[in-house]
């Protein structure tokens, strides 16, 4: 799933709400700037018609218009037309089009050669039925100009402004939004940890954030009640059960030599195996549980890992025969790591004794080990019935198994890859498992070569 942040989605909401504002006002000055331009620019044609009609002489059928009358004031050039439109006096601006209809107090937009007026006409009667008119031309190319750099400097002051909000926006949004990803980072390393008697920093100011911390201490608080009320159950039946299971071995043990027939002693034996089986489970528990606590204490040396995988493949080797399944082996010499033997010897075990439990007759098992820089990279590959895509995440769960149909076996615990991840972890190591159904699986582990002194 892809990734969201919610300050940039809030951000990205916000600034283009304001940018829709913000360009609904600059669109809405520039067309009142546009309209203020064009409204003068008409003023002035109209009093400049105004002024020159006032001072023309009007008596009977004639009119006079002085010699020193001015036919440009202001830049608006003034033409004088007889009815009939034709020019009599006056300026006509270069490249006009002289075939403009004259139209009585009305304003155009005339354009010719690349240049556009304002045209303004006005037609005034005398005598009997005459009529005298009066244009006045102004450019407007200039307002044009005026209005399209006004325009170019809005868009720019408008992409100006929206990245100035967003930017602001963000920097404000990341300061309040500061203690959600305080809460989300400190809550992500309670999860991936194993330490659940961290909490969360609790905000100085009352607000939101600060009730959100305390809710979420306070289900840390019982989830930790939780796991250390099973890890108690756990220890504790465990202890409670070691006894009467020794009791269990030793008097089984004792029948076997005083049993008078091979029945007899064949139902022995499932008691004692099924037994020892307990005991193992046990056993494996109380480690686990002990090492939870931090009551349990390793003894940490350099040794020969090379030598010990050889052990391990020697003693598992006859077992793989049974169920038809041979070992192949490609292990490096001298490979020296520095941890708890016994258990690392278990880690291994416990992986191969996987793969032949979910191997199949006629396969294999393939066991590498090898150094890989400062690692010691292992792996166990096998052809068995593999794991399902969305059942790998729990295999390393205590007690699971992919193959429900084996959950009445007689063979494993339901503890093997719980405990080897746990031991690898110990080791400041890393195992990883990529698997298909019905085709196998490969456990890799990476551990160092060399590593503190640690205790569990």
């Amino acid at each position: 799933m892809k990734e969201r942040s919610i300050k940039r989605k809030i951000t990205l909401w916000y600034t283009m709400i304001l940018a829709l504002i913000l360009s609904i006002v600059l669109v809405g000055m520039l067309v009142f700037i546009h309209n203020l331009e064009t409204n003068v620019a008409k003023e002035e044609l109209s009093q400049n018609l105004s002024a020159f009609y006032g001072q023309i002489t009007f008596a009977e059928d004639a009119y006079y218009i002085p010699d020193d009358m001015e036919f440009y004031n202001n830049g608006v050039v003034i033409s004088v037309y007889s009815e009939r439109g034709v020019p009599l006096v006056g300026s006509i601006p270069s490249h006009f089009p002289m075939d403009t209809t004259l139209k009585d107090d009305t304003f155009q937009r005339v354009q010719g050669d690349g240049t556009r007026w304002l045209v303004y006409d006005r037609a005034y009667d005398y005598g009997e039925g005459k009529t005298l008119w009066i244009r006045g031309v102004s450019t407007i190319s200039g307002v044009e100009l005026v209005a399209g750099q006004i325009m170019i400097a809005t868009v720019c002051l408008f992409m100006g402004l929206t990245a100035f909000i967003g930017c602001i926006g963000y920097i404000m949004l990341s300061k309040a939004l500061k203690p959600v990803e305080i809460i989300c980072s400190e809550a992500g390393e309670i999860s991936r940890g194993e330490d659940l008697s961290k909490r969360l920093t609790i905000p100085q100011i009352q607000d939101e954030m600060y009730r959100l911390s305390i809710s979420f201490n306070e289900m840390f608080d019982r989830l930790e009640e939780s796991f250390e009320a099973e890890k108690q159950f756990s220890s504790d039946v465990s202890h409670e059960l070691r006894t009467p299971l020794s009791v269990i071995r030793s008097q089984c043990e004792y029948l076997i030599g005083e049993c008078r027939t091979s029945d007899e002693r064949e139902e022995i034996e499932i008691i004692k195996n099924q037994a020892d089986r307990m005991t193992n489970l046990i056993s494996q528990l109380l480690t686990i549980s002990r090492c939870e606590r931090g009551s349990e204490h390793f003894h940490m040396e350099e040794f020969d890992f090379s030598f010990m995988a050889e052990m391990v493949v020697d003693t598992l080797a006859e077992t793989a025969q049974r169920n038809e399944i041979s070992i192949q082996r490609e292990i490096e010499e001298g490979l020296l790591v520095y941890g708890e033997e016994t258990l690392l010897m278990r880690m291994l075990m416990n992986l191969i004794e996987n793969a032949i439990f979910y191997g199949k007759k006629g396969g294999y098992i393939k066991v590498k080990i090898r150094r890989k820089g400062n690692y010691l990279e292992g792996s166990v590959e096998d052809n068995g019935i593999g794991i399902s895509e969305e059942n790998l995440s729990k295999i390393w769960k205590r007690f699971y198994r992919e193959d429900k149909s084996r959950k009445n076996s007689t063979n494993g615990t339901g503890l093997g890859l719980s405990m080897v991840k746990w031991i690898v972890q110990i080791h400041e190591g890393t195992i990883d498992v990529e698997s298909q159904k019905d085709k196998g699986s490969t456990f890799t582990f990476f551990l160092p070569v060399k590593s503190d002194q640690m205790d569990c």
